[in-house]
């Protein structure tokens, strides 16, 4: 899923109930949770949720963690205009790459270790269980 200099024992997750992001989640390891409700300040109290978007192990053009189901502008060549894309799980390979909105296109974010993008050709700009009428043009679900 990761390449190996994103090997870590911690896992971040956005935490949702329906359409709203309730909080945060950082598993440090096995034992060890951390919750916070804005990313920034974590606490071991629980936050309730029903659904959970995993962390990619990048981030944006704005230091922005990007997770599943984010809606970005993203450019394979840095040269190159910005295009739209969404962050998502590619269950048959086991990893997230970007969908692309404008064209028939899905890049995985990681190939053989190396990050397909810097954070200087990403930036998120919404979600995608903010636009059902995307989730269903992608024919995606929840599950």
């Amino acid at each position: 899923m990761y390449p190996e200099e994103y090997n870590f024992n911690e896992r971040r997750f956005r935490l949702r109930i329906g359409k709203q992001v309730v909080g945060y989640m950082r598993k440090i390891s096995q034992r060890t949770v951390f919750y916070s409700k804005d990313a920034f300040w974590w606490s071991g109290q629980k936050i309730p949720y029903d659904e959970i978007d995993e962390w990619t192990g990048l981030k944006d053009k704005n230091g922005q963690y990007i997770y599943e189901w984010d809606i970005l502008y993203y450019k394979v060549d840095p040269d190159a205009p910005y295009v739209r894309g969404v962050i998502l799980w590619e269950g048959k390979e086991e990893l997230f790459g970007v969908k692309g909105l404008d064209e028939d296109i899905f890049i995985p974010l990681f190939m053989q270790g190396i990050s397909m993008f810097n954070e200087r050709q990403l930036e998120v700009f919404s979600y995608l269980f903010l636009n059902p009428a995307i989730k269903k043009k992608l024919g995606v679900r929840d599950n």
